[in-house]
């Protein structure tokens, strides 16, 4: 499996975290009283930058980890060789600046039709704080599909056009 591709599950796994805890929060009796949308927006307000954090502390614990993996299997302690080994896997050329952006469409595309959901679902009369969780939800699949997506893309390879 490729670099590109174990730092996107790396990040989905993140994300997926994040959205269960916040699950288990809200069913566990965290969630603000009924139709206060104020209160829901400050909660998953929080909850955002929890998944930020998450990120970030996925992303550095990855790469910490694939530097001690690479120095230990491939050179054996010379770090000036473990230097230009990383650096050649972690560099980005076209194909992966392909990947990028053919995985960005899958997950503009999946967060915009959870957009156009919740606009139904309020204009359909539902109430405000279903709208909101519609998305937010289409946002996190939108994420976990350009993640999926890229994952694909890296592994079965992609055509330019």
């Amino acid at each position: 499996m490729s670099y590109n591709s174990k730092k996107s599950i790396a990040g989905m796994a993140a994300g997926i975290i994040t959205v269960a805890v916040y699950v288990v929060y809200v069913l566990e009796g965290g969630a603000p009283a009924g139709e206060d949308v104020q209160a829901w927006a400050k909660l998953m307000l929080i909850f955002i930058g929890i998944g930020v954090a998450a990120q970030i502390v996925v992303q550095v614990v990855f790469h910490t980890v694939l530097e001690a993996g690479i120095e230990i299997r491939e050179h054996g302690g010379d770090c000036l060789k473990m230097k230009k080994m990383i650096d050649a896997t972690v560099a980005e050329d076209e194909r992966d600046k392909l990947i990028n952006l053919k995985s960005l469409r899958v997950g503009y595309i999946c967060s915009g039709f959870g957009l156009m959901i919740a606009l139904f679902t309020l204009a359909g009369g539902a109430p405000v704080v279903i709208a909101l969780h519609f998305v937010v939800s289409a946002a996190v699949i939108g994420s976990l599909a350009e993640g999926c997506a890229a994952v694909l893309f890296n592994e079965k390879g992609v055509k330019n056009g």
